[in-house]
C-alpha cells in the first residue's frame, strides 16, 4: 500500500519566486522564511511572500539593504506586521482581514491605515492576539535571527568657545585743575569793624 502523499509546502512557491528575483532566502523555522536582498521596502516583500503562501499560517522576515526589516505573520484572518526602520522603535500593526482580502492589498503595500486595523493606545503596540500569532509560528522575538541593530547616532558635542579676553579699560588722564584765585583781603576798621575804603581811613571813625 502506497504511503499517503504529504501535504504541499505552502512556502515552496514564495521561496521559488523570491530566489528568482535574486534574493537570498533561508528558513529559520519550519513555517517562516527569511529574505534578504537589495530592496528598499521590506514590508512589500514580506506581504507579497505571505500572500503567495495562500491561507496557510506562515511568517516572513525581510531585511532590506539598509538593514531595516519587517516581519509579517499571517494566520487568517489575522495579519500581523512589525516593521523596524533605523534606530526607531519597532511598529506593530494588527489587522483582521475579511475573507476576500489578501495580505498584499494595495492599502497594506502602501503602509497606510485601513478599517481593518486593530487600534492600540499608544499606537503601534502589540496586541495579545498578535503575540499569539507569533507564538503559533514559534517566533519568540520579532527581530530577525542574526540581525544586528544599527549603532545609536552619535551624541552631538557642543563646540568649545574660548572665553573672550577681558577688556582693559584705559583711563584718560584728567587735565590738571586750574588754581583758584586767592580770595581778596578786606581791611576792616579795628574799632567799628567796618570795611575800610581804599584810602585806609575809616569813614566812621575818621
Amino acid at each position: 500500500m502506497d504511503a499517503p502523499d504529504s501535504a504541499p509546502d505552502p512556502l515552496a512557491d514564495p521561496t521559488h519566486t523570491l530566489k528568482a528575483e535574486g534574493f537570498t532566502v533561508s528558513r529559520p523555522l519550519p513555517d517562516v522564511l527569511l529574505v534578504q536582498g537589495r530592496f528598499l521596502n521590506p514590508e512589500r516583500i514580506a506581504l507579497r511572500a505571505a500572500t503567495e503562501a495562500g491561507d496557510a499560517t506562515v511568517g516572513v522576515w525581510a531585511i532590506s539593504r539598509e538593514n531595516d526589516w519587517t516581519l509579517v505573520a499571517w494566520s487568517r484572518p489575522d495579519l500581523v506586521t512589525i516593521t523596524q526602520r533605523g534606530t526607531a522603535a519597532a511598529r506593530w500593526r494588527h489587522r483582521r482581514l475579511p475573507p476576500a482580502m489578501r495580505p498584499d492589498a494595495q492599502a497594506f503595500l502602501e503602509g497606510g491605515a485601513s478599517p481593518h486595523d486593530i487600534v492600540t493606545i499608544p499606537k503601534h503596540r502589540p496586541t495579545d492576539a498578535a503575540r499569539e500569532v507569533l507564538a503559533l509560528l514559534g517566533i519568540e522575538a520579532p527581530e530577525p535571527p542574526g540581525w544586528e541593530p544599527p549603532p545609536p547616532p552619535p551624541v552631538p558635542v557642543a563646540p568649545v568657545v574660548p572665553p573672550k579676553p577681558a577688556r582693559v579699560r584705559t583711563s584718560t588722564p584728567k587735565a590738571p585743575a586750574r588754581p583758584r584765585k586767592p580770595e581778596p583781603v578786606i581791611n576792616v576798621c579795628p574799632r567799628c569793624f567796618m570795611a575800610l575804603p581804599a584810602t585806609g581811613v575809616c569813614d566812621n571813625c575818621g
